[in-house]
């Protein structure tokens, strides 16, 4: 199999209880052509910056990572939904990479889920793949089933439709697939669902969303309870002064 580059942006925005667990779930992962891109969005909590920086020493000297801050002042950070805009920037100035994954600063990914994504979108010359999610409980537990914003989010056959089935997280595209939709929406009114508008692209253009080859369960990605992600899948919009990257 070839061992195509996978850009992966992580978003970052005020979550340093979170932030290292999510950077190393990419650092380790089995699969090693990586290009890690954290997209700092200007977090007012020093502590991120503190993660940040001890990630970075480190791992000093690893080509693999890359880091940048928007600088974004407060008062025009509800001009657009954030993350959206920070994926965009990621990917236009930062990535060459064949393939792109997204990544929350409060959720991770399993070692071998890229692994497993870039091999099942080779072998099958699919530009848009997903994988399975679970979601943890307040206590760390997978606990539940179905849409409800816990438990595991499978689908075992392909999608015309990736939005409201699918997060960001959970999803690898071909960069031809990004520039062909024009990246993400990042107008305001997408704050609660920018991925659900990128879906929408994608499968407008004509993309399925397939799922990948499995065999195990655990080789996907999670997101915590309570998470931004978990909000906004339970239809929860943030306001200014709360977190707001998913």
């Amino acid at each position: 199999m070839n061992n195509p580059e996978v850009s992966v942006v992580l978003t970052s925005y005020n979550k340093p209880s979170y932030l290292e667990k999510a950077i190393h779930s990419v650092i380790q992962q089995t699969y090693d052509n990586i290009h890690l891109i954290i997209a700092e969005d200007n977090s007012p909590n020093t502590k991120v910056m503190d993660v940040i920086r001890d990630v970075v020493d480190n791992y000093r000297g690893d080509k693999r990572i890359t880091f940048f801050n928007s600088f974004i002042k407060e008062q025009d950070r509800l001009n657009t939904a954030r993350y959206a805009t920070q994926i965009n920037t990621a990917v236009r100035l930062y990535s060459r990479s064949k393939y792109i994954c997204y990544l929350a600063d409060d959720d991770f990914y399993y070692p071998e889920m890229i692994e497993k994504m870039v091999f099942s979108a080779e072998k099958n010359k699919h530009d848009v793949v997903f994988c399975a999610q679970h979601i943890l409980d307040a206590d760390g537990n997978i606990d539940g089933w179905g849409l409800d914003g816990r438990g595991v989010r499978w689908f075992s056959s392909p999608l015309e439709r990736g939005a409201d089935k699918l997060d960001h997280n959970q999803v690898m595209t071909t960069r031809r697939v990004f520039d062909l939709v024009d990246g993400w929406d990042d107008h305001p009114h997408a704050w609660s669902g920018a991925d659900a508008y990128f879906f929408d692209r994608i499968e407008k253009n004509g993309f399925l969303f397939h799922p990948i080859d499995y065999d195990k369960p655990l080789q996907g990605k999670v997101y915590r309870e309570k998470s931004v992600q978990w909000n906004c899948t339970n239809g929860f919009m943030p306001t200014m002064g709360e977190d707001r990257n998913v």
